[in-house]
């Protein structure tokens, strides 16, 4: 995985610094996750939510820390369907693009722009682009509130079970 090689070199070469994650979309999905194996400071913007992806890889989520102190903060705006969540199903432009984008949640705080509202947009795949990003950003005076997500759902239905007979082939497989 790219994005562990370089938290590896960056923090072997620079053993003492202050490592924090920062991407955009996959990039920052991908930071996110790695932000939470190791516990660094992560920056995320218009990354779609990667909660379900750390829960089925059973990712350490920061020890002793509730969600909302986890130094995780995802940027983005109403507008964009794939940081809402919304770029799903088969009638989608994910979809047709051969994507099946369907989580929303994220792990952390998510701030969001709610350009919707405040300036009349509308959401399309287009408004993903990090160009519309750093626009949105530089129009606002203020940051948007931080916010934890608590009852957010991707798949209810899946049930997170460990399967103690399958135990040994994970840690067998694991030493490989």
């Amino acid at each position: 995985m790219i994005a562990l090689n370089i938290f590896y070199n960056v923090s072997s070469i620079y053993p003492e610094a202050n490592v924090w994650m920062v991407g955009h979309s996959l990039g920052g999905a991908l930071s996110s996750l790695v932000g939470l194996t190791f516990g660094l400071p992560t920056v995320t913007f218009e990354a779609p939510g990667e909660k379900l992806a750390a829960k089925r890889l059973h990712l350490p989520f920061t020890p002793g820390l509730p969600n909302d102190e986890a130094y995780i903060w995802h940027f983005g705006h109403t507008a964009d369907p794939i940081f809402m969540g919304t770029c799903n199903g088969p009638k989608s432009t994910c979809w047709y693009g051969g994507y099946a984008m369907e989580t929303r949640c994220h792990s952390g705080l998510s701030c969001i722009y709610d350009i919707v509202a405040d300036k009349g947009w509308r959401m399309a795949i287009g408004t993903h682009r990090i160009k519309q990003v750093i626009d949105i950003i530089k129009d606002y005076e203020d940051l948007p509130k931080c916010t934890v997500y608590p009852d957010c759902a991707d798949c209810p239905e899946w049930n997170f079970y460990v399967y103690f007979f399958l135990l040994p082939i994970l840690l067998m497989t694991i030493a490989l």
